[in-house]
C-alpha cells in the first residue's frame, strides 16, 4: 500500500503557500522511534497513528529502523516501480508519508530519531551550532569549531535529554546501531561501516544475531543518498541510482539471514528529509544592508549565523528591527524566536539550554535556494539542499513490513 493521497493532504497543510506545516500531532518523522519502541512494548515517546502499521504483522521481537538520509517521499515512490525492496513494502506492507520536523536538517532530525524528542526539546537545530562557554561557532557533525580551536562541549552535550537507546537498554532491550558515526551513548552496540556493501552486510549480520535476544532494536543510518544529492542535485540520475543501490544491497543482504530471524523481525524504512535543487538561487547576508554588522560574533570574529542555508538562525547583538527590515525583501518566512515558539515551529514541549544557545533571535526560512554569508561560500556551492519547509524536502516515507514477507 502506497498512501499517496495522504502525502497530498500533508502538503496542503501550510504555514503559508509553499511552506509545509510539520505534522507534529500525528504523521511526523519525530514519531518513528516511538512507534518502533511501541512494537517492542516500550514507551519512549510519541508514536505514529495506528494506521501506519496497517496490513503489517507487527508481532516482532526485533525492530529495524533503516534511515536512508535524503530519501524523500517522491523519491521513494518512484523507486517502488523499479526496486524490489521498495516494491515489497508497497505490496506486502504499508508506505505512509510523514512530514519531517523543522528544520529538515540531518543534525536536528537524527537527534530527534535518537532521542524521540522534538527539536525544541533536544535543542540541536542544525549543522551550525554555538558553544557559549568556549564562545565558538562549530559544526555539529562532526564536532569541529569553525576556527579550529577547542570546544567546551562534548559530543553528548550537543543536545539535551537522554537517548532512546538509554531508555530501551534500561528496559532490557538489546540495542544496536549500524552507521559510519559513533552513537553518543554506551547503551547501544555500534557497528561501524562506510561503503554501501559494508552497510548492507553488517545490517544483515546484526539482524541475524539479534534473533538470539529476547527483544532487539536496530537503528541503521545510511548517508550516501544525501551526499550524492548535495553534489549533483536531486534531479540527477546519480541521486536516483544511489537510492536504488542501497535498497537493493539491503534487500540482497537481508535475504540471506536465517528464516528464524526473518520471522521475528519488523523492517521499517524512513528518511529525515528530501532535497530541493538550489541552482541559481543563492544569496548572501552581506548583500543585505547592515545585517552582518548587527549580529553577534564569536571569539574569532565568526558571525553567529547558525542552522543552515535553508534554516538560518541570526543571533542579533544590535538593532533587531534593522535586521528584520533588511530581510523584508527576501522571499522567505521570517520569525522572531518568540513568534516561532508560539507557533510550535520546532514542535511542542519546553526549550532547554541547547535550544537557548542555538536558536536565533530571528529565523529565516527561504522559499527557494539558500541564504548564507560570503565568507563561507562553500556552504552555497552545494546543488541539492534541505532544511526548509518545501514539500520536496519535508515529505518523507515510513515503510513497514515483516522481513519474512519482503526478503
Amino acid at each position: 500500500m502506497l498512501r499517496s493521497s495522504l502525502a497530498e493532504t500533508l502538503a496542503r497543510d501550510e504555514l503559508e503557500p509553499g511552506f509545509v506545516r510539520p505534522a507534529y500531532d500525528d504523521y511526523c518523522f519525530a514519531h518513528v522511534s516511538g512507534t518502533a519502541a511501541d512494537v517492542l512494548g516500550e514507551d519512549v515517546g510519541p508514536a505514529l497513528p495506528e494506521d501506519a502499521l496497517q496490513n503489517v504483522d507487527a508481532d516482532a521481537s526485533t525492530v529495524v529502523v533503516l534511515l536512508v538520509d535524503a530519501l524523500g517521499f517522491e523519491h521513494a515512490s518512484r523507486l517502488a516501480d523499479s526496486n524490489g525492496l521498495m516494491g515489497g513494502f508497497v505490496e506486502h506492507g504499508a508506505v505512509t508519508p510523514l512530514t519531517s520536523t523543522y528544520p529538515s536538517e540531518t543534525a536536528a532530525c537524527v537527534t530527534t530519531m535518537q532521542t524521540a524528542r522534538y527539536p525544541v526539546e533536544h535543542g540541536l537545530l542544525g549543522w551550525n551550532a554555538y558553544d557559549p562557554d568556549a564562545d565558538a561557532v562549530y559544526e555539529s557533525l562532526p564536532m569541529l569549531a569553525k576556527d579550529g580551536g577547542e570546544l567546551s562541549l562534548t559530543a553528548r552535550e550537543r543536545f539535551d535529554g537522554d537517548t532512546v537507546f538509554d531508555r530501551l537498554d534500561a528496559a532490557g532491550v538489546d540495542c544496536h546501531t549500524v552507521q559510519e558515526h559513533e552513537t553518543p551513548t554506551d547503551a547501544a552496540t555500534d557497528h561501524h561501516c562506510e561503503t554501501v556493501g559494508e552497510f548492507a552486510a553488517t545490517l544483515a549480520e546484526v539482524v541475524d544475531e539479534a534473533a538470539d535476544e529476547e527483544r532487539s532494536y536496530v537503528y541503521a543510518y545510511y548517508s550516501g543518498v544525501d551526499a550524492t544529492g548535495h553534489h549533483v542535485g536531486p534531479g540527477h540520475p546519480a541521486y536516483e541510482l544511489e537510492g536504488h543501490a542501497v535498497l537493493s544491497a539491503v534487500e540482497r543482504a537481508l535475504g540471506d539471514v536465517s528464516a528464524a530471524a526473518k520471522d521475528e523481525t519488523l523492517l521499517t524504512l524512513t528518511a529525515d528529509h528530501g532535497q530541493v535543487d538550489t541552482t541559481g538561487e543563492k544569496r548572501t547576508l552581506d548583500a543585505l544592508d547592515g545585517v552582518l554588522d548587527e549580529l553577534q560574533h564569536d571569539r574569532s570574529g565568526t558571525p553567529l549565523v547558525l542552522g543552515g542555508p535553508r534554516n538560518v538562525h541570526l543571533h542579533v547583538d544590535g538593532d533587531r528591527s534593522r535586521v528584520r527590515a533588511a530581510l523584508d525583501g527576501e522571499d522567505a518566512l521570517v520569525f522572531t524566536r518568540e513568534e516561532a515558539l508560539e507557533g510550535d515551529l520546532w514542535g511542542p514541549g519546553e526549550p532547554g539550554p541547547a535550544f537557548e544557545r542555538n536558536c536565533g533571535d530571528l529565523v529565516v526560512v527561504p522559499r527557494e535556494g539558500m541564504l548564507w554569508y560570503a565568507a563561507e561560500e562553500h556552504q552555497l556551492e552545494l546543488v541539492g539542499m534541505h532544511g526548509g519547509l518545501d514539500p520536496r524536502e519535508m515529505l518523507v516515507p515510513f515503510a513497514a513490513a515483516g522481513l519474512a514477507d519482503i526478503c
